[in-house]
C-alpha cells in the first residue's frame, strides 16, 4: 500500500487548514461587519427596574390636580453629557390591555411602570423610571431657590388660578415666584407645538433641577417633603442619586427634539394624536454622541418584542440581526399558544422570512398593517410555541 511521505502530509494538512479557515471567514462574511450597529448606551439597555448605576434616562412629568400629564421631558444623562427631550402630550401610546391612550390621559389611567414601558417602546429609549411632580410641587422647588428669572420673548397672559386673577408677564426679563414660575412653565398656548412650549418649560425645569442639593440624602428628604406633589416609581435613593449626579449639568444641557408625525390612528374624537418618529430621536442622539458607531437609520427597522417571560425577549434579542432589525423590549403580554407578528407594509418580505428562520417559527402568524400604534415597524408577541421550538420541541 502506498504511504504518503511525512512532508506531504504536513503540506496537505496545512493547505486543508488554510482552505477551512478561508471558508469559515467567507461564511461569516467579515466585510458585512463594517455596518454592525453599536448603539449608544441608553439605547443599548433594556428598560428594567434599575439599580443606582443603571439609571440613564428619567421621565419627568408635571401633572395637574387630576394627575393628568400636562407637560414633561425625558432627561438623558450619559457619557457626562446631559440632554433634555420635551414630550408632546398628544403622543399616542399602546397600553396593551388598556388600549390606545394619549400621554395626557394615560398618566392617570395606568401605573408609572406601565406608562414608562409604553413610552420606552414608542421612543426606542430605555427609560428607567419616572419622577412625577405636580404643578404645586414644581412651584415649591422653585420657591426653595427664591423663585426663577425668565426671559419672556413676547408678553403672555397666564390663565388665572381658582383664587387669583390672570397674570400678565411683559416681554423681557421677569422675576417670578415659584407658583407663577410653574404656571409659566406648563402653560401651552392654543395651537402651540410641544417644542414651542418647551422654550418656557425647559429653562424653568433646568433651574429647579440645578437648585437641588448635591447630596442624595438631602434630595431624597426634599422630595419626600413634597408628599403627593413629588413621587417616583423608583425605590429608595435611586432617583435622588441620579439627580445628585446630574446637579449643575441641566442649565447648559443640550435639547433634542422627539420628532412627531400625524398618526393614522386619529379619530374624530382624537384629531391630534401623534406618533413619535424614532429616526429623529436616534439622529439627534448621534449628534450628541458622535463617537458612537451607527447603522443608517433608514436601513434599520425597529421591532418591539413582548412575551410573558423576559428570558424569551432576551433570547430574541440575541437571535435577530442587529444590522437588519433593532430590538425594542415590548414588555409583558398575556400568554398565548401561538406567536403573532404585526408588520407595516413597508417591511420587505425577505426580512420576515429571515425572522421566521432565526426564531425557528416557520408557521409564525403574520399580519400586514399600514401602521402600528407603538410606532415600530414590527411588533412580535411571543407564544409558548417559541419556547418549545427553541428547545427542539417544535417542527
Amino acid at each position: 500500500m502506498y504511504r504518503m511521505p511525512g512532508f506531504l502530509k504536513l503540506l496537505v494538512g496545512s493547505l486543508f487548514a488554510i482552505a477551512t479557515l478561508t471558508g469559515l471567514l467567507f461564511l461569516q462574511n467579515p466585510a458585512s461587519k463594517i455596518n454592525e450597529v453599536s448603539l449608544p448606551e441608553p439605547l443599548e439597555q433594556i428598560s428594567t427596574t434599575p439599580s443606582v448605576k443603571q439609571i440613564n434616562n428619567l421621565l419627568v412629568e408635571i401633572t395637574d390636580s387630576k394627575q393628568q400629564f400636562v407637560v414633561g421631558a425625558i432627561l438623558l444623562n450619559f457619557q457626562h453629557k446631559s440632554v433634555i427631550a420635551p414630550l408632546d402630550s398628544n403622543i399616542v401610546l399602546d397600553l396593551r390591555s388598556f388600549g390606545l391612550r394619549d400621554l395626557h390621559s394615560a398618566a392617570n389611567q395606568v401605573s408609572s411602570a406601565q406608562l414608562v414601558q409604553a413610552l420606552s417602546v414608542a421612543s426606542g429609549l430605555a427609560i428607567d423610571g419616572v419622577l412625577n411632580l405636580t404643578q404645586i410641587g414644581l412651584g415649591a422647588l422653585l420657591d426653595d431657590r427664591g423663585g426663577v428669572t425668565v426671559q419672556v420673548p413676547d408678553a403672555i397672559k397666564l390663565p388665572k388660578a381658582s383664587d387669583d386673577e390672570p397674570k400678565l408677564l411683559v416681554a423681557g426679563q421677569n422675576k417670578l415666584d415659584g407658583s407663577t414660575g410653574a404656571a409659566y412653565a406648563v402653560y401651552r398656548k392654543k395651537g402651540e407645538s410641544a417644542v414651542e412650549q418647551s422654550s418656557r418649560f425647559l429653562p424653568v425645569l433646568s433651574a429647579a433641577l440645578d437648585s437641588l442639593p448635591k447630596d442624595a440624602q438631602a434630595i431624597n428628604s426634599r422630595l419626600a417633603s413634597l408628599g403627593q406633589s413629588g413621587s417616583s416609581n423608583l425605590t429608595d435613593l435611586d432617583v435622588a442619586n441620579y439627580l445628585a449626579r446630574t446637579v449643575g449639568s441641566w442649565e447648559d444641557a443640550q435639547q433634542i427634539r422627539l420628532g412627531t408625525e400625524p398618526s393614522q390612528l386619529r379619530t374624530p374624537t382624537k384629531p391630534n394624536w401623534l406618533l413619535l418618529n424614532p429616526g429623529a430621536v436616534y439622529s439627534q442622539i448621534i449628534q450628541v454622541q458622535p463617537e458612537a458607531k451607527w447603522f443608517p437609520v433608514d436601513a434599520s427597522m425597529r421591532m418591539s418584542v413582548s412575551s410573558r417571560d423576559p428570558k424569551d425577549r432576551l433570547l430574541v434579542r440575541k437571535l435577530i440581526s442587529r444590522g437588519d432589525v433593532y430590538f425594542v423590549d415590548g414588555g409583558s403580554t398575556s400568554p398565548s399558544l401561538r406567536s403573532h407578528l404585526l408588520v407595516v407594509d413597508s417591511v420587505p418580505k425577505s426580512v420576515v422570512v429571515k425572522l421566521k428562520e432565526k426564531l425557528k417559527l416557520p408557521d409564525l402568524a403574520v399580519q400586514t398593517v399600514s401602521q402600528i400604534s407603538t410606532g415600530t415597524d414590527m411588533q412580535l408577541d411571543l407564544g409558548t410555541d417559541f419556547s418549545e421550538n427553541q428547545s427542539g420541541g417544535g417542527n
